[in-house]
């Protein structure tokens, strides 16, 4: 996690997959990664708005502050595409977004 961006920026898996993302905040500022397909991204920018940023507990999303590391494990049941996405204010629309490609 970088303040614009992750790196890589898209990654391909095969359906029925389970990956462990490890993500290392090295930016200035805090940083979360939510999975989920582009409806459940525009669920969680909601919920993220209208709950003033907090974490809700949610299995797929992890919030890193600067220099924190941390993990998420997710299995990909179907294929299509996937995305994850930082919803730190601004983050998201800036750029800051994963492509996950199921096949």
């Amino acid at each position: 996690m970088r303040d614009t961006e992750f790196s890589p920026t898209t990654v391909d898996v095969e359906e029925g997959e389970t990956i462990r993302f490890l993500f290392r905040n090295t930016g200035e500022v805090a940083h979360e990664a939510y999975i989920g397909d582009v409806e459940a991204q525009e669920d969680h920018a909601s919920e993220m708005e209208s709950m003033g940023g907090m974490d809700h507990g949610d299995d797929d999303v992890l919030v890193l502050n600067p220099g924190q590391v941390g993990d998420l494990t997710h299995t990909f049941e179907r294929s299509g595409q996937v995305q994850v996405g930082c919803h730190q204010p601004g983050h998201f629309e800036a750029g800051m977004v994963l492509d996950v490609e199921v096949r």
